[in-house]
């Protein structure tokens, strides 16, 4: 299983997002529930998978917000082997 890294890309002055994000067991401190709830479906294959056929060649995800206030790049923490 892999954590998640949640980088802000762009925010269009939304004031209940600030900086960036590592999700892994449990929610992120401090992200605003409707971003965590459009986001955590590519999240949660993420963390299970290799490799998705939603992610770009880099294996990012880039999202926006419900809002469409809040851009958010998701990739993969590779573990140390």
């Amino acid at each position: 299983m892999y954590d998640i890294k949640c980088e802000v890309i762009d925010n269009k002055v939304c004031g209940n997002v600030r900086g960036n994000y590592l999700i892994s067991r449990f929610t992120p401190d401090g992200m605003c529930a409707a971003s965590f709830v459009a986001i955590w479906p590519f999240v949660s294959a993420m963390r299970h998978s290799e490799k998705t056929d939603f992610e770009d060649p880099n294996g990012e995800v880039t999202l926006t917000c419900p809002d469409g206030l809040v851009e958010f790049k998701l990739s993969r923490i590779k573990q140390p082997e």
